[in-house]
Parts: C-alpha cells; sequence; structure tokens
C-alpha cells in the first residue's frame, strides 16, 4: 500500500509535489542560455590555443597548464564549497556571481601579457563556468517534477553542446573574421585576443536576464539544513552506488577531457587545418551530436527510470558507453572526415551518459544533496580531464615517437577508459538506491524568495 505524507499543519493528506508541479519552462530556457554562455566562454580557447601559444611565445607544458590546469583548479578547490552553498543559500544570488566572473575572465584574456597573466585569467573565467553546473542542475531539479526532469534537461544538455560548438564555430569563424577585419577599437591586437574580447562583452550582457529569476521553492527534502557530518554520512551510506558512479565519470572524464583539450591541435599538427578551416564543422558536429545526444538521453533516463530493474535509469548510459568505445578512434582516421564522422559517434555517445548520469543524480540522491554530488562529479570530471589528461597526453604522445603520436595517445586513451567507465557504470547500477519521496511541505532556501519576473 502506498504511504501517503501527510501536511502536520493542515492535517490533511498532502499530494506529492510531482502533482501539482508545473514545468517553469521560462526559468529552464534562462538556466539554458547561461549553460550555453559558460560553455562558449569555458571552450573559446580551443580553436585559438596555437595562435595563443605563437603570440605569448608558449611551449606545449604551459599550454596544458593554461587549458587544463587553470579551468581545473576553480573546480577541484571551490566546487565543495559552492554546492555547500547551493544546498543553504538563495541560488539565484549565486549564479549571477559565477556568471560574472567568468565573462569577466573572458574580457581579460583579451589583454594578458604573458604565460602568467594568461593563466590567471583562466582561473578566474574558471571560477565561474568551472563550478555553476550544480548550481544549475539544483535549480532546474525544482522547477519541474521528477518524472519529467530527464526531458528538461534535454534543453539543459542542448544549451551546453550548443555552448561547446559555439566555442569552435564562433571562435574559429570570429578569429578568421578579424584576423581580415581587425576591430576598429584596438586594431594592433590579435585576432584570437580579439575574439576573446568579443565573446567576454556578450557573456556580460548575458548575465542581465538572471537578476528577472526567482529563488524556486525546494522540493524532495529528506533532511532539511543538514550539517557537514550528517552530508558526509550519508555520502558514506551510499558510498557502493556514488563510488563505481564516480570512477564512471573518473574514466569518462580522461577521454572528454582529451578530446576538448587537443582535438584542435591534432587538426592542426597532422591533418593540416587551421582553426578557419575546422572551425565551422567542428562547431556543427558538436552542435548537432549535442542535440541528437541529448535528445536521446533526455527520454532515455526517463525511460530507464520507468524500468522496473533496480538502477534502469543508468542502463542508457551503460549502454551508450559500450557502444561508444570504438568510436574513441577518431585522431587516427585517415581522412579528416573520418575523422568528423567518427567523432560525431563519440560524442554523441558522451552527450548520452553525461545528461544520463546528472538526471540519476538528480532523480536518486535528494534536495539536499544533489549539488554536494553534482560538485563533487565535477571535481573528477573537471580535474581528471584537465591536468591529469593534459600531462597524461603529452607523457604519451613524447613516448610515441612520429607526427602521429598525439592523435594515437588520444586514441588509446579513449578505448582504455571506455572499458572502465562501462565497468563503473555496470557495479552503479546494481548498487543504486531507490529514489527518495516526495516532501508534504516545500521548505524555502535560507535567503527567502527574490522578486521577479521570470519563474512565476
Amino acid at each position: 500500500m502506498t504511504t501517503v505524507p501527510i501536511d502536520p499543519e493542515a492535517g490533511l493528506a498532502a499530494p506529492s509535489s510531482s502533482a501539482f508541479r508545473k514545468t517553469k519552462w521560462s526559468v529552464i530556457w534562462l538556466l539554458t542560455l547561461t549553460i550555453f554562455s559558460a560553455l562558449t566562454v569555458g571552450g573559446i580557447l580551443a580553436p585559438l590555443q596555437e595562435a595563443a601559444k605563437a603570440d605569448l611565445g608558449l611551449n606545449d607544458v604551459q599550454l596544458g597548464l593554461i587549458v587544463g590546469t587553470a579551468g581545473a583548479i576553480p573546480a577541484t578547490l571551490l566546487a565543495l564549497p559552492v554546492a555547500w552553498m547551493v544546498d543553504h543559500r538563495t541560488r539565484t544570488t549565486l549564479l549571477i556571481v559565477l556568471a560574472s566572473l567568468w565573462a569577466l575572465g573572458a574580457i581579460a584574456m583579451a589583454f594578458v601579457e604573458n604565460f602568467y597573466g594568461l593563466f590567471a585569467a583562466r582561473l578566474v573565467s574558471g571560477i565561474g563556468a568551472g563550478t555553476a553546473f550544480p548550481v544549475l542542475i539544483s535549480l532546474l531539479a525544482d522547477v519541474c517534477a521528477p518524472e519529467r526532469r530527464g526531458r528538461s534537461m534535454l534543453v539543459i544538455s542542448i544549451g551546453a553542446w550548443g555552448g561547446a560548438a559555439a566555442a569552435f564555430a564562433i571562435g574559429g569563424t570570429l578569429f578568421g573574421y578579424l584576423e581580415a577585419h581587425p576591430l576598429t577599437w584596438f586594431p594592433a591586437m590579435a585576432a584570437w585576443r580579439q575574439t576573446h574580447l568579443v565573446v567576454g562583452i556578450a557573456s556580460a550582457l548575458l548575465v542581465l536576464p538572471l537578476f528577472l529569476m526567482k529563488e524556486p521553492q525546494r522540493h524532495e527534502v529528506a533532511n532539511a539544513n543538514p550539517t557537514a557530518a550528517d552530508a558526509l554520512r550519508a555520502f558514506w551510506r551510499r558510498r557502493a552506488f556514488l563510488g563505481p558512479l564516480f570512477i564512471a565519470g573518473f574514466a569518462g572524464g580522461l577521454a572528454e577531457g582529451g578530446a576538448a583539450i587537443w582535438m584542435g591541435s591534432v587538426l592542426i599538427r597532422q591533418y593540416g587545418q587551421t582553426p578557419g578551416q575546422f572551425g565551422a564543422w567542428v562547431g556543427l558536429v558538436i552542435l548537432v551530436s549535442g542535440i541528437i545526444g541529448s535528445v536521446i538521453g533526455g527520454f532515455a533516463s526517463d525511460w530507464g527510470h520507468k524500468l522496473k530493474m533496480r538502477g534502469g535509469i543508468l542502463l542508457p548510459a551503460l549502454i551508450a558507453t559500450v557502444l561508444s568505445i570504438p568510436a574513441s578512434l577518431y585522431p587516427v582516421m585517415p581522412t579528416v572526415s573520418g575523422f568528423a564522422w567518427v567523432l560525431f559517434a563519440l560524442l554523441v555517445g558522451g552527450v548520452i551518459v553525461g545528461l544520463v548520469q546528472t538526471a540519476a543524480v538528480a532523480v536518486l540522491i535528494p534536495n539536499e544533496e544533489r549539488a554536494l554530488c553534482l560538485a563533487a562529479l565535477k571535481i573528477v570530471g573537471t580535474f581528471i580531464g584537465g591536468p591529469v589528461t593534459a600531462g597524461i597526453i603529452a607523457w604519451v604522445s613524447t613516448v610515441i615517437a612520429g607526427p602521429g603520436s598525439l592523435g594515437l595517445a588520444l586514441a588509446w586513451l579513449g578505448v582504455v577508459t571506455g572499458i572502465i567507465s562501462a565497468i563503473g557504470f555496470w557495479i552503479a547500477m546494481a548498487n543504486a538506491p531507490a529514489p527518495p519521496l516526495p516532501n508534504a511541505t516545500s521548505t524555502e532556501t535560507g535567503q527567502g524568495q527574490l522578486t521577479g519576473g521570470l519563474g512565476g
């Protein structure tokens, strides 16, 4: 028999939150625009890193530190404190601060003079873009019911991959245009710097709509205002599920980080492409794979959630991981078109895996622990996908001599980590917890409601 939660004030049976909660699409679209901005700023250096390397006289080690370590440090050191604030403070204010930081960092990159300046600017940008993900997912989870959460995350995922695509498409195309038509304000500024300046200003303007968003009520709270000790004990109780899930994220972060950091360099060094040549088509590959993967992942996670099996919501992630292992060979394809098609297959699988994994946390973990869990996953993915991957690929490519050493190193990394990730998802499914019950009364945040037009 199903237990119906009781409202202690009214003395009547209270309907579950999902019974009356309407999906607030105005908030979802605004969060989508925000994550689009974050991913665009976070990835804009990828197609331009060889130009920045030449302009500032950097070596590969310094370049790896900038594109990998500088972005990983904020996520590693600040993700958990930010996640704690997400679970206990006003999330909309926090999101405004973080969005302002990634815009400021992008603008600052246009004016750096050396390695240290570029590293510091990437650090500031990474504080915002590297820690905003738990904020976005926490807000999203409270503006839609659990049974529609996968489809709502579909929109957010498209925005994220749209931003990643825009980083290449806008970055490469704008770089080529500004080489021929420099900005009248700074005609002597290098094209890669001008590109960062334009993108940074645009991302700063996108912060303004966030002031209109209201703080939503919190749902599915199992323990209101838990202490740090409570959160740690809860994590430990779920170690059989979260441990393998983190391992799967660890392995996936290696392969995805390798592609994000070195894809542009592989195209330049091994295929003779320029940012102006590959920016548009790489952006298109990322965008289309992001849309297709998000659609599949969104509906697949909701489908998996309805399966009468333990951890069924993770089944699409396991299947996608296994199917995408052969696609890790994209950087050793003999032609550019082969590179593009195999990369497309890899990215579709990666999008499905990432969305399903996030949806699983949003459904299976109570509200007051979600942000910390997502932050921990973010730390694993960012740190492993950043400095660790950069170092491994740089080292392996020196061991494997030859012009194709970088691509070969990336291919081996993708295959090995794909197998590890699949094992992690399989074990996590076997140890998945039951979804938390919806609470009878939704709690307000410690900071109260914000006024504004969006969110209703």
